[in-house]
Parts: C-alpha cells; sequence; structure tokens
C-alpha cells in the first residue's frame, strides 16, 4: 500500500491561480462590455435618439457610429426611410408597412361610397427626439396620426361632393383637397408626406344602374330632338315648294289675262303637240301666229317673274346642318 502525501502550501498556490484566471476572465468581459456599450453604430436609413435615465438630452445620432457613457446612455431608434399607409378590402393581403380596411361614407347626394388610398410618408430625423417625447414609437405615431388623421378626413372631405363629381375628373381635385388637409398636419407632428394617392372610390350597383338608366334616356333625348329637326325641315321644304308652286300659278294667271291668245294656243297644243303656226280668227286681217315662239315667250315671262322670288326663298333657305 502506498501512501501519497499532500503539500498544503503547493494546493493553496493552485487556488489562487484559478481565482485568478476567473477573476482575468471577468474583467476581460466586463471591459468588453464596456467597450461595446461606448459605441452605437447607426445604420443607413435611421436616427437615434440619446436617452439618459430614460429622459432625452437632445442629442440625436444620425448613420454612422458614435460614443455614449455605458448602462448610464441609451438610444431609442427610428427609421427615416419612406414607409407607406394603405387601406383596401383585404388589408391582410397588403404589402404596405402599415396595412388598414377601407374607409366607408357618403356623397353630398346620400350614395355610399368607399375610399381606397396610399399614403407615402417620413419621419423627419430632426424632429425624432419630439416624436419621442411627444408620440412615442413609431407604431404609436402611425396610429395616432397616420391613421386617426388620414381616416377622419378621408371619411368627411367626400361628403362635399356629389356622386356624379366623385365619378368624374374632379375626383383629382378630391385627392389634392386631402393631401393638402393632410400634409400640414403630418409637418407638425414630425412626419413628410410625400404622396397621397387616391387608388379608387367604389360605388354601390345601384348607383351604377342609375348612370346606366340615365345614359339610355340622354341618348333617347338626342334621337327624338334629330327627328324632330328632320320633320321640321321637311315641314319647312313642303312650305317653301308649295309657296313656289303658288307664286308660278299667280304669275301665270297675270300673263293670260294680259295674253288671252295663250289660252286659244294651249287649247291647239293640245289638239295637236306638234303644231308650230296657227290662224287665229278675228275681225279684219287674219293673224298667223308663230306658235312656238309664243310658247318661248311665254316660258320666259314666268321664269323671269318666278326668278326674284326664287332668289328671295334661297335666301332666306333655313340651315340644316346639324348643330
Amino acid at each position: 500500500m502506498t501512501i501519497i502525501e499532500i503539500n498544503p502550501k503547493r494546493g493553496g498556490a493552485m487556488k489562487k491561480i484559478v481565482l485568478r484566471i476567473i477573476i482575468g476572465m471577468a474583467a476581460f468581459i466586463f471591459v468588453l462590455i464596456l467597450v461595446l456599450n461606448s459605441f452605437v453604430v447607426v445604420q443607413a436609413g435611421n436616427v437615434k435618439v440619446l436617452t439618459q435615465f430614460g429622459r432625452t438630452i437632445g442629442v440625436t445620432f444620425y448613420p454612422g457610429i458614435h460614443m455614449k457613457i455605458p448602462f448610464i446612455q441609451g438610444t431609442v431608434n427610428y427609421s427615416i426611410r419612406q414607409v407607406t399607409y394603405e387601406t383596401s378590402d383585404e388589408a391582410e393581403q397588403s404589402r404596405a408597412n402599415y396595412p388598414d380596411y377601407t374607409i366607408d361614407t357618403t356623397s353630398l347626394d346620400g350614395q355610399q361610397i368607399k375610399l381606397k388610398f396610399t399614403i407615402r410618408f417620413s419621419i423627419d430625423g430632426k424632429q425624432a427626439e419630439w416624436i419621442f417625447n411627444n408620440i412615442g414609437t413609431m407604431n404609436d405615431l402611425v396610429e395616432k396620426v397616420v391613421k386617426a388623421e388620414a381616416r377622419s378626413y378621408a371619411r368627411n372631405i367626400p361628403k362635399k361632393y356629389t356622386a356624379a363629381q366623385l365619378y368624374s375628373e374632379q375626383v383629382f381635385t378630391l385627392q389634392e383637397e386631402i393631401a393638402n388637409t393632410l400634409r400640414p398636419i403630418f409637418e407638425r407632428n414630425g412626419i413628410l408626406m410625400d404622396e397621397f394617392l387616391l387608388r379608387k372610390i367604389d360605388f354601390t350597383q345601384e348607383y351604377f344602374n342609375v348612370l346606366e338608366d340615365k345614359q339610355i334616356a340622354e341618348e333617347r333625348i338626342v334621337v327624338e330632338k334629330n327627328i324632330l329637326e328632320q320633320e321640321k325641315i321637311k315641314k319647312e321644304q313642303v312650305i317653301i315648294k308649295a309657296e313656289a308652286e303658288a307664286r308660278e300659278i299667280e304669275i301665270k294667271g297675270l300673263a293670260l289675262k294680259a295674253n288671252p291668245e295663250i289660252i286659244q294656243l294651249e287649247f291647239i297644243q293640245k289638239l295637236s303637240p306638234n303644231i308650230k303656226w296657227g290662224i287665229i280668227p278675228g275681225e279684219g286681217i287674219v293673224p298667223i301666229l308663230d306658235l312656238v315662239k309664243m310658247q318661248e315667250n311665254m316660258e320666259e315671262l314666268t321664269s323671269s317673274a318666278l326668278q326674284p322670288q326664287q332668289s328671295e326663298q334661297e335666301g332666306q333657305e333655313p340651315d340644316t346642318s346639324p348643330q
């Protein structure tokens, strides 16, 4: 049997070495933690508000590397990149940073409508400290300002417009009015609104039925108006023709009264249209008449009498061009 003798002095030295190693490692870890907590790295597109014992001290860190007092000072991060708040029917499927549901409201004439819009905005990095002190985190900012203000004005401003106006180009006027209303409100709360986009206004099916009936009625009015104009033109043409015929008969009657022998001429022509000469009975010398020449003189007389009347009628001819 072998007996091992242990030296108490040697065992105590080993314990001291182990203790020193542990203390050294703890000190190294502590120093490393101090060093790591002394540096603040701010990534691009972000700012960090410096706090000391939970309160701001008027310092904001911008992208880059910065130093702070370990354990005493801390930071609150805000993204200053552009983000989107968007309303849609299926908010859970939206790819916006902050999705929300559509807004139900009414037009000036009581039509039910739904608004779908998108707001592009970002935080003003210079006001990050004010946002932290007065509003809170980024989510608080969206909930208390962007969502609350946008939904309120998007619900109330359209009530100033009729459904017909919102269905026409005045939708751009509505979009501009909402944007101009929200922009100064956002700026007062440290938000830079890049754009307000009114993507779509949904109307009820009943309203589309009303529009369709109105369109059909307007087209029917146009057709009836065209028919009425055509009938009016035809009536005027008949009146003009009748007046021309009456004038011709009047002139012809005056010619017959002034030249009674024309009656005998017409009688002879009806008996034989090819007769060119004739003897008219009378007292004294029996005249031989050139019937063809007499007929030509009669036509010239009638034509010359009608000429001024026709010119006057042509000058008064109604405008039949389409309006």
